[in-house]
């Protein structure tokens, strides 16, 4: 159906789930999407890409049939201003350059670059959602309404994230 006509989409992270013997609960918050191109393999699978459009909180939620429905509105930020924050952001952004090249470092696997945007508020969600980290991380960043708190989680996790894969160029035995 989101295919045929183009309707939007929830994605909401699951917390627990029927695959491990329970009822399944989500997060509160979660990202409204839509598809934006289709790629059918000669297996019958699909190759989605999708969009985010924003977010929205769950306010009541049941089965219909196979498929988790609910009520939700809109999750919107705070207003703030962040011009006066432009050293932390692009802070953020070098920190992210050298991540992502430790990244394919680490990996062994290259990573075409990603070129940051100058709006503090598409850097806080262009990076989160390419960080190597774990989902409860993520949630809580999808969770705050607040621009500024974003940067500087994010900040936070770059450095962490950082030191560990140093950690592990250091740990790889000379040749």
């Amino acid at each position: 159906m989101c295919i045929e006509f183009n309707v939007p989409f929830g994605v909401v992270q699951i917390r627990t789930g029927q695959e491990v013997g329970g009822t399944s609960t989500t997060a509160e918050v979660g990202t409204v999407a839509r598809i934006k191109k289709v790629v059918k393999l000669e297996d019958g699978r699909l190759l989605i890409t999708t969009s985010g459009l924003g977010r929205f909180r769950i306010l009541d939620s049941n089965y219909d049939e196979d498929c988790m429905t609910g009520i939700v509105e809109a999750y919107d930020d705070e207003e703030i201003d962040m011009t006066p924050h432009g050293e932390l952001t692009a802070e953020v952004c070098k920190l992210f350059q050298n991540y992502w090249k430790l990244l394919a470092l680490v990996s062994n696997k290259e990573h075409d670059p990603i070129e940051l945007p100058d709006d503090p508020e598409a850097i806080s969600w262009l990076i989160p959602s390419v960080l190597h980290v774990q989902a409860g991380l993520k949630q809580e960043i999808l969770e705050s309404t607040n621009c500024l708190e974003r940067i500087q989680t994010i900040h936070n996790l770059l450095i962490v994230e950082i030191e560990k894969m140093l950690d592990l160029v250091r740990e790889v035995p000379e040749r």
